[in-house]
């Protein structure tokens, strides 16, 4: 089955119901960053993420490929099990903790029954139809920490690793093929009447998958802005306050832009692989969410940067910018643009939160507005000089 996408095929309401339900268990996720989150917090937050995600991408990919023919009840049998993982993220690593990896588990098991049921492969993010990587979840349930941390950070290296080698057309090894040649021989049948049997390559709208991850992002962004605004309606509104909430809009605006000029996966014929672009994908949103909860630390306190707000946000913006400098290696003209502008906005935010918490909350925060100025300053005399945008992520 290729697909059955029509050219132009934008993202139906189910789908966009289902992105919701998910940005719900990533508003769970971003509570687990509020107050002085240690490293090894932070550490557990991205494996928690990365398991909401993964569960999230196992269907917005089969979406994709069966198009028309996407099973309805399937979808919403997803929701329900993300819903439940939403709900037990506060206690993910405590009470809850067999309810989040069940209900991880039986997600990521109805994915791949779901996309079996196309009569495809997808080859291009085989993690969709492989189960290998939630093996370590399971059996992380009888198993303390921090052993049951790394029995995770095995089970999402799995998931991550596994689409690296993939293929964008789907090959038959060679010793499924000797395994059929010898099967058709033993039955006296022609080799092509069992090949036939092998699953074919899935192909993915790329147009599609795009539209997909960008409303995530956006609907993140969104999330990021409630944080400002739910922090700011809660406190006095100085001059440091309203500076602060004021100059962290304009970063969330900068990320917006510059994320939305040029796309994730296409752009002026130019498109990314699927195994690079959704671990891409992940690096961007993640960010956006602990520049979110960052922003949101430095408007309760705009007088004084503590230690995990501005790392919060510094790191979040790195790793955006990182993300986009990524997705900007395969064009060998991003090169100059990378050093420029792509290295400035990794090594500006960590270095502002090594050595810059002594600023004010303005200060700080206005350092980053100043990043994002002059990203779109030479972005934009960039694309002049060449006639057109340039794909940086």
């Amino acid at each position: 089955m290729s697909g059955g996408n029509a050219a132009g095929r934008h993202a139906s309401w189910l789908e966009l119901f289902f992105d919701l339900v998910v940005v719900a268990a990533v508003a769970q996720l971003a509570h687990r960053l509020h107050g002085a989150p240690s490293p090894a917090d932070v550490g557990v937050f991205v494996l928690l993420y990365l398991a909401v995600w993964l569960a999230w991408s196992s269907f917005t990919l089969y979406a994709n490929v069966a198009g028309d023919r996407t099973s309805q009840r399937s979808m919403l049998a997803a929701m329900a099990g993300i819903a439940v993982l939403a709900a037990a993220v506060p206690e993910a690593t405590k009470q809850r903790v067999v309810v989040f990896v069940v209900a991880y588990v039986v997600v990521r098991a109805l994915g791949a029954r779901t996309m079996h049921r196309t009569g495809t492969n997808l080859t291009a993010w085989p993690t969709v139809q492989g189960l290998l990587g939630v093996v370590p979840w399971l059996a992380s349930i009888w198993v303390d920490p921090p052993g049951r941390y790394v029995l995770w950070t095995v089970g999402v290296a799995i998931d991550l690793l596994l689409p690296l080698g993939a293929r964008a057309e789907a090959r038959v090894p060679r010793f499924a093929q000797r395994m059929i040649e010898a099967q058709a021989q033993r039955e006296g049948r022609p080799v092509e009447d069992l090949a036939a049997r092998v699953p074919k390559a899935a192909t993915v709208d790329l147009a599609h998958l795009a539209e997909r991850l960008g409303l995530f992002m956006i609907i993140v962004l969104g999330e990021a802005v409630l944080q400002v605004v739910a922090t700011a309606a809660e406190l006095p509104w100085t001059g440091r306050l309203v500076a602060v909430a004021g100059l962290g809009f304009v970063v969330l605006v900068g990320m917006w832009w510059h994320l939305f000029r040029y796309g994730l996966i296409a752009s002026e014929g130019r498109s990314l692989p699927v195994s690079v672009a959704m671990p891409l994908h992940f690096v961007t949103t993640v960010s956006i969410t602990a520049v979110a909860v960052g922003l949101g630390g430095i408007v309760a306190h705009p007088g004084h940067v503590s230690a995990s707000a501005g790392w919060l946000l510094c790191g979040g913006v790195a790793g955006w910018f990182l993300a986009g400098a990524l997705g900007g290696l395969p064009d060998p003209t991003n090169r100059r643009w990378l050093l420029a502008a792509g290295l400035p906005g990794v090594a500006v935010p960590i270095l502002l939160a090594a050595f810059g918490r002594p600023l004010p909350g303005p200060a700080f925060t206005g350092v980053l507005v100043a990043l994002m100025a002059w990203q779109w300053a030479y972005s934009t005399r960039h694309e002049r000089r060449r006639g057109q945008p340039v794909p940086v992520g």
